[in-house]
């Protein structure tokens, strides 16, 4: 039997067709072409929605004719930056099992098997009743519009789905939680001093060196009392500092970005007065403090990127485990995931349970040397098929 007419060699070669196709966030538009073409070949309905003009969400959706369970696949076309990357980002080599490319594993993987999924599904009349959509959708990345554009399509055409998976990857393990981001802005602004002053109560980068090393005592403390029996406690990063002028002029303004993942529950303005509350304790009393939700990648219409969690002992997280036994052998793990994704989205803003699942791991994507096994890449492939399966026929 020849390559090409193996069918698990068939998918990796998609695999590698849709890691040749540059699809960088925002450029989105060639690789949602393929995947439209893709969607056509199959069989199935195809829906082309639009974020921009140039950059689509593209929608694959078997039928059936029988009322039944609808569920949802989800997964982004475009892929971090290549600067840094180490090679040709786009060459798809193979090397020991490992598919090499930028968006191997973020995550055109989760995304390949989700399509091929649907193929097979569709090739054996494996769907009695129900239907399954698999969208591939743009922006991931950056500011989740293409989600949220998949969201806004189902609520028009009053499809309620049951159930989705984000094909993040995650090992084949099972994430049903996750904390959400917030963007913050702490700023202070100082006062007027001669450089040759010897105290710096008037400088606001000084100034905000003692609000970052208050919260880096307070902070821990504090969150270390609210504990998430799953997620943890909240954890902030201090990612960019912006600050004065010239050496010759003492800072009047400095302005940290802080990146904050939040657990259930918890309130943005609340959030926001806390920090502001720590941040004139240390301070000279003569500066002033402002604490904000920053603007970058702020969501359009002010969305937030909410925590997530759905019910471990549920239908989704149960037929799942059972999908992944079935094709692996091996009881599935699951708990919480460390990063956020548009799961978020699904079971927030679209009232659609999802869990993240996926193949491959997290800590390559976005690195200088992206990969993918392509045995976790295949076995994906069966699970996804079978969950759906199991999912809309039995229950």
């Amino acid at each position: 039997m020849g390559e090409n007419e193996n069918p698990e060699s068939r998918e990796v070669e998609f695999l590698k067709e849709l890691i040749r196709i540059p699809s960088v966030t925002g450029e989105e538009q060639k690789i949602a072409g393929v995947i439209e073409e893709k969607f056509s070949s199959i069989g199935v309905k195809t829906v082309v929605e639009y974020v921009t003009p140039e950059r689509p969400m593209v929608l694959g959706i078997l039928e059936t004719s029988v009322p039944g369970p609808v569920l949802v696949y989800n997964g982004h076309m475009d892929t971090h930056s290549i600067d840094n990357y180490i090679g040709d980002p786009f060459q798809a080599e193979m090397k020991e099992g490992k598919l090499y490319g930028r968006g191997a594993v973020d995550m055109k993987g989760g995304l390949s098997a989700m399509i091929c999924a649907l193929e097979r599904l569709k090739n054996t009349g494996g769907l009695k009743k129900g239907m399954l959509i698999v969208a591939a959708v743009p922006d991931e990345e950056q500011l989740s519009q293409g989600t949220t554009c998949m969201v806004e399509y189902l609520k028009r055409k009053k499809i309620k789905a049951d159930a989705g998976i984000v094909s993040e990857p995650t090992g084949l393990k099972i994430g049903y939680a996750m904390r959400g981001v917030s963007h913050i802005d702490i700023g202070v602004k100082g006062y007027p001093q001669h450089t040759s002053c010897q105290h710096n109560e008037g400088n606001a980068i000084i100034q905000m060196g003692k609000v970052l090393a208050l919260y880096e005592k307070e902070l821990t403390k504090r969150y270390a009392r609210r504990k998430h029996p799953l997620l943890g406690t909240p954890v902030f990063n201090a990612g960019v500092i912006k600050g004065g002028e010239k050496p010759n002029v003492v800072a009047q303004d400095c302005v940290v970005t802080m990146l904050r993942r939040d657990l259930p529950g918890e309130i943005l303005e609340e959030v926001l007065k806390e920090l502001e509350e720590i941040a004139k304790l240390a301070v000279d009393p003569k500066c002033q403090v402002y604490v904000q939700e920053s603007r970058i990648q702020q969501r359009p219409g002010k969305k937030k990127r909410l925590p997530m969690e759905v019910d471990e002992k549920g239908k989704l997280v149960e037929v799942l485990k059972k999908s992944v036994f079935d094709v692996t052998g091996k009881a599935a793990e699951s708990g919480m995931v460390p990063f956020w994704c548009d799961a978020s989205i699904m079971t927030n803003e679209g009232q659609i349970p999802t869990v993240v699942f996926g193949p491959g791991d997290i800590n390559c994507a976005h690195s200088p040397e992206e990969w993918i096994d392509t045995r976790e890449y295949e076995k994906a492939i069966e699970i996804f098929e079978n969950f759906a399966k199991e999912y809309c026929n039995r229950l």
